[in-house]
């Protein structure tokens, strides 16, 4: 659930290099049960349990029907609320002014306080963080706590700060929000917050103002992106844990991430791409002489012939 934003200076590149461009940690509005009109209650509950699933384009188009059935019938939460949600939507696509453009009419009809106010404030951080604006991602951020955020919404809000900061040089400043972020995690995080902690962790270790094991770190980063569903992701994560292990010279290590980079690719039918992952567990498997690697690499390239 992401892609092809436009990137605006080397900064944002750096910031892409490390951390990646997985988005919406914000979930979608539900319409609460007194919802009075029922064809945008089942317009709403019909496009969320779209996007959950993944269907983008699907959660799109019911999304504008209930907007449009909310601004017909002049129903002003509807409208923030179906806003806000179709903007996630064109955030996932790429479509990041008219993402921008929903969530300014959401926010008109919000208010500045309460559990709305604050998903829009987030929502806007991450448009703006997309955009290569980090500047005004933190200071969306900031307004989002200010608006209400609670415990998860604020460690959101932090990881947004923590990732602006570093983008913009101010590593030091980037290691003090993580360090914050990380102690308000709990075990309601969402899996993609967690990723991107990780992936910011791993710039901090990088920049040499955190002790830490960039390839476990990497590791746990996949992990994550595993849980989150964020297959893509998850194996440029692991693909990136297994170069590090090389270099440390790790070979049970960078094998397990690249046999599981091939079997993931294998199955999303990328066969190209799973090809050279198992070329290189096999590689792997060579210089540590288990036979039991060698077994499995051979399972993975049968199905690839």
């Amino acid at each position: 659930m992401k892609r092809g934003f436009r990137v605006q200076g080397s900064g944002f590149r750096n910031l892409v290099s490390i951390f990646g461009l997985s988005v919406l940690v914000v979930g979608c509005s539900t319409p609460k049960p007194s919802t009075l009109d029922p064809e945008i209650k089942g317009l709403s509950d019909g496009a969320n349990a779209a996007y959950q699933r993944g269907e983008v384009e699907r959660a799109d188009a019911l999304y504008e029907k209930a907007l449009k059935r909310a601004r017909l019938s002049d129903n002003r939460v509807e409208i923030s609320r179906n806003a806000y949600n179709l903007a996630l939507c064109r955030m996932v696509e790429g479509n990041l002014d008219e993402a921008r453009g929903l969530l300014n009419q959401a926010e008109a009809l919000a208010g500045v306080k309460g559990e709305e106010a604050v998903r829009i404030r987030l929502a806007e951080s991450e448009v703006a963080r997309l955009s290569g604006a980090a500047s005004e991602s933190a200071q969306l951020a900031r307004q989002a706590v200010l608006a209400g955020a609670d415990r998860e919404g604020r460690v959101h809000a932090l990881l947004l700060q923590s990732e602006a900061a570093f983008v913009s040089g101010q590593i030091q400043g980037a290691r003090d929000f993580h360090k914050a972020a990380k102690s308000g995690v709990s075990g309601k995080t969402q899996a993609l917050i967690q990723a991107r902690l990780e992936a910011v962790a791993v710039g901090l270790v990088q920049a040499g103002v955190l002790v830490g094991d960039v390839g476990a770190l990497q590791l746990s980063r996949a992990d994550w992106l595993k849980k989150a569903g964020q297959f893509k992701d998850m194996v440029t994560a692991l693909n990136d844990a297994a170069q590090q292990f090389e270099k440390m010279e790790k070979w049970a290590e960078a094998f397990d991430c690249r046999i599981r980079s091939a079997q993931s690719l294998l199955a999303a039918g990328n066969r190209e791409a799973a090809v050279q992952a198992a070329r290189q567990a096999l590689d792997l498997a060579e210089r540590s002489g288990l036979a039991s690697q060698k077994a499995l690499v051979a399972a993975v390239m049968k199905e690839l012939n």
